[in-house]
């Protein structure tokens, strides 16, 4: 073995020693900062950490306990404030569901018009861009990496265009009373939506990938020009709400029958027979309650 070799070796055995001994200080933090939670030593807490983030930046357990933190303390000082929001955000990119919950509460009160969110889009959390003769998201809109809550609500806009890929924190998505005809793949990017709302657009099917919005509870598309719905719905395990009222609907497939927490469905305003609407009550949970008219 050469003494290049060598050397190559030992600084490979040397990192791996380092990130295994960085691993353990962040979890030994984050340990830290838990028991500073239980004894409501939130300064503490929030200075454990960021320690355990210091040393691990995509630890997002870390994140979102740190923002429990925040918010824990301002309870204790007797005020508000949203910086724990932030944390939230960071936590469900990196796959922490259970923040989605603190957002809804939290993060979506105070909306900016579209000129102060765009002159300061990373600070954004709620953004209200309601008739405003949009085409697409505006310059500089797709900057706004922690809006969680976003209103295009009586636009122009005819598709979603690959800008949209970058608001991956979307949880609540307002795309009503435009003149959109195809959803496209981009909308796959959206994982973190819990509701969206479609209506009065002129769609008539759902991508595929549509089924990728597994953490989706509330869908709305009412007054479009739906036919079909795929069989990727099957994917939408977190489904609650449903509404497919006035479009034109025959039947279901027969994919709905896994949407087990499907509790309200709407399908007034479509042509669906008799026969079809018994087998649709048949197919989702027997608490769901199904509206034909």
């Amino acid at each position: 073995m050469t003494q290049r070799t060598n050397l190559v070796v030992l600084l490979a055995v040397f990192f791996l020693l380092a990130s295994g001994s960085s691993q353990s200080d962040a979890k030994l933090y984050f340990e830290n900062g838990m028991n500073s939670l239980k004894k409501k030593d939130y300064i503490r807490a929030i200075g454990d950490f960021t320690n355990a983030i210091g040393i691990k930046p995509d630890f997002g357990d870390a994140y979102f306990q740190r923002a429990s933190a925040k918010n824990l303390l301002a309870d204790q000082m007797g005020f508000s404030s949203n910086e724990s929001c932030y944390d939230m955000v960071k936590a469900l990119s990196l796959g922490i569901k259970e923040a989605s919950g603190p957002i809804e509460k939290n993060c979506m009160s105070e909306c900016f018009n579209i000129k102060n969110a765009l002159s300061d889009p990373e600070a954004v959390l709620c953004a209200d861009f309601s008739s405003k003769l949009l085409y697409d998201l505006p310059e500089n809109a797709d900057k706004m990496k922690n809006v969680v809550r976003l209103s295009l609500f009586n636009n122009r806009l005819t598709a979603l265009t690959p800008k949209f890929e970058k608001l991956g924190s979307l949880v609540h998505l307002d795309l009503s009373s435009n003149k959109i005809e195809d959803l496209g793949v981009s909308i796959a990017a959206l994982k973190n939506l819990t509701e969206i709302q479609l209506n009065k657009n002129e769609i008539s099917e759902l991508p595929y990938e549509f089924g990728n919005l597994d953490n989706l509870n509330a869908l709305y598309l009412r007054n479009n020009q739906i036919t079909n719905m795929p069989k990727s719905i099957a994917r939408l395990k977190n489904l609650q709400r449903l509404d497919l009222a006035f479009n034109k609907i025959t039947a279901l497939p027969l994919e709905i029958a896994n949407l087990k927490q499907l509790k309200e469905l709407t399908l007034v305003g479509n042509e669906i027979s008799n026969r079809e609407q018994a087998k649709i009550k048949a197919l989702v949970p027997p608490t769901c309650k199904v509206y034909f008219e």
